[in-house]
């Protein structure tokens, strides 16, 4: 029950004996004197010596005490547990982790939340966050009612860190006049969570508690994540899901089911060891919502992932070109899945995902002002680029024109399915050379220079040559369509399949004010877009279940954070080391007991010197 924070102190504990030895060491034997009459002094004896014995016993015991107790004081002793001599009166932010990572030890969680709200007299003043923010209070309440909150609240779906909640709570302690300040992080000790910790550094005026769950995690299946392939699918292409699920624990047998559209399409009883294990499904011509689940487990969010897929309708291609273009139109249309529609410079920078798939920009030398309010809408946007092109800040320098010869196509995932014969014969003769700064590199030439390079954050792709005889000789091969479609499916599909993760804000850019049905996996809303930067917005922050969500005609992927799936636990040690008292789950809210023990020495102290006067 009792811990100290510097127990070496402890061994100058001997000293307290040291009043007692010296008075075994003083002690004198009286002298025997005879005198004539001895009645007055038997009586003063009597009267007298009683209370000299008792006064040196009672000095003996008070300077024993005084001295062990300021040998208690330097050691600094603390007490684990309910305190029996009263409450604290404080100013108390708790943040309780409702992450569903604790979900198999939630309860442990809220009822160390309880312990921490009991030990709070009347008067102090309580505010509970969760990363979830299903409870933020940034309003002072009292313990009471901050306990039947608690008592409520049952584990989210999300995989925030404590960041934001951290940062507010800070605020709100700093702006308390208590004489006592302090911050209580209750947690599963997952690193994912809290380890941003190990940055921050404790002000000396605020005390701040961790109470971690030192129990193992469960055992637990997870799937990590589930991927398309290709993306988007050319026509009559076929294409398959790529799942990854991690086991912790023994292993175990396990059911997974593939549904597609809301249809159960197959089941598998698969033996799933520790680790990591990969399985590979079939999907139908046109699938577009995909889930793959598992058995319920001790952890039930991770047990299920959801993919949007391509769909069955047309890729719709906004073309802005010259007369040059009509060989990358050609090779568009070539087949079925796309439709292509020419469009004026000056109209790209209305178009919108509610019309369009992809904006291709042929013949550009740089990021064309119309292409970028395109994209800032949230279309994808393809930049074919011609001779010498201008510098993309936060993307590529340009470094001129390549006409010296040709280059071919260097071993690329995105076109793995092509022969390396093929790949030889195609040539580029005429092309842009970019140097990445902040881009991503999509597809490379043979001698290192980038073909097709991404700024992902705003969905901008551009591609070093244009499409015409005079840049490359694709254009005379039949495999031209084939490649063209592609890079263009691709272009398209990255956006698609950029998910969100649960508690993320969902914008979609309108032209009109018109209000938007909004469809979520449970519930209908209905929400009036507002006006911003010469537009409308619709912002949808509600996202608190998986799933497939539509404002108006656009569908966004909503997932859990796999992040949150994560088995590592922070040091406890490295957070000692950053100012924090870390505790486990179930204990209470150590108290100091050195200033009592002060209290008690220097009473001891002041008795002395009473009974020496007496």
């Amino acid at each position: 029950m009792i811990s100290f924070a510097q127990p070496w102190y402890l061994l100058l504990m001997p000293i307290a004996a040291g009043p007692f030895i010296l008075h075994l060491l003083n002690r004198r034997k009286l002298r025997r004197t005879e005198f004539s009459s001895l009645f007055f002094l038997r009586k003063l004896r009597e009267r007298r010596f009683r209370w000299l014995r008792l006064r040196d016993v009672l000095l003996l015991i008070l300077r024993t005490l005084f001295l062990a107790f300021l040998v208690l004081v330097l050691s600094g002793p603390t007490w684990k547990g309910r305190f029996p001599l009263g409450s604290l009166k404080a100013d108390v932010v708790v943040i309780l982790d409702d992450s569903y990572s604790t979900e198999a030890r939630f309860d442990a969680l809220k009822k160390t939340g309880f312990r921490v709200l009991d030990e709070l007299s009347r008067g102090s003043r309580v505010a509970l966050l969760t990363p979830s923010a299903q409870i933020w209070d940034t309003l002072w309440e009292s313990p009471e009612t901050v306990r039947e909150r608690i008592a409520k609240l049952e584990v989210s779906k999300t995989g925030r860190d404590l960041t934001t909640a951290w940062t507010t709570a800070l605020d709100l302690v700093e702006g308390s006049r208590a004489s006592v300040r302090r911050v209580v992080i209750i947690s599963d000790g997952q690193k994912h969570a809290l380890d941003f910790l190990k940055a921050e550094r404790i002000r000396l005026d605020i005390e701040a508690y961790c109470f971690l769950d030192q129990a193992r995690m469960p055992d637990n299946a997870a799937v990590l994540d589930a991927e398309l392939y290709p993306r988007v699918p050319l026509p009559a292409e076929e294409q398959t899901v790529r799942v990854r699920v991690r086991t912790k624990g023994k292993r175990d047998e396990r059911t997974i089911s593939l549904y597609v559209d809301e249809r159960l399409l197959d089941e598998r009883r698969v033996s799933l060891p520790l680790g990591v294990k990969e399985l590979e499904f079939r999907l139908p011509q046109g699938a577009e919502e995909v889930r793959v689940a598992l058995d319920p487990d001790s952890v039930t969010t991770d047990d299920e992932r959801f993919v949007l897929g391509s769909g069955g309708r047309d890729l719709r291609i906004a073309l802005v070109g010259d007369a040059g273009s009509d060989f990358l139109e050609l090779g568009l249309e070539v087949g079925s899945g796309v439709q292509v529609q020419r469009v004026s410079p000056g109209g790209a920078a209305s178009l919108s995902p509610l019309s369009y798939d992809l904006l291709i920009w042929d013949g550009a030398d740089g990021l064309p002002p119309q292409a970028a309010a395109a994209a800032l809408q949230g279309l994808p946007v393809l930049l074919l680029l011609s001779g010498d092109v201008e510098d993309v800040a936060s993307v590529f320098k340009s470094l001129g024109t390549s006409a010296q010869g040709f280059e071919i196509l260097a071993p690329s995932s995105l076109f793995s399915d092509l022969k390396e014969t093929d790949r030889r014969q195609i040539r580029i003769t005429r092309y842009s050379r970019v140097q990445p700064a902040g881009g991503r590199t999509i597809l490379s030439l043979s001698g290192g220079d980038p073909l097709l390079i991404a700024d992902t954050l705003q969905g901008i792709y551009y591609l070093a040559t244009r499409f015409t005889p005079q840049h490359t000789d694709l254009v005379y091969r039949a495999l031209f369509p084939a490649m063209l479609r592609r890079m263009v499916f691709f272009a398209a599909g990255e956006r698609s399949k950029m998910e969100r993760y649960i508690g993320d804000t969902l914008r979609v850019r309108v032209s009109t004010g018109n209000a938007l049905l909004v469809e979520t996996p449970k519930l209908h809303y209905e929400i009036s877009p507002r006006q911003k930067q010469g537009g409308y917005l619709v912002e949808f922050a509600a996202t608190s279940e998986p799933g497939f969500y539509r404002i108006g005609s656009e569908t966004f992927l909503v997932n859990p954070d796999p992040a949150e799936a994560s088995l590592v636990k922070v040091s406890a040690a490295e957070l000692r080391k950053r100012g924090f008292r870390v505790h486990p789950l179930g204990a209470s809210t150590p108290r100091k007991l050195w200033l009592y023990a002060l209290i008690i020495a220097a009473l001891c102290l002041a008795a002395e010197f009473i009974f020496i006067f007496l």
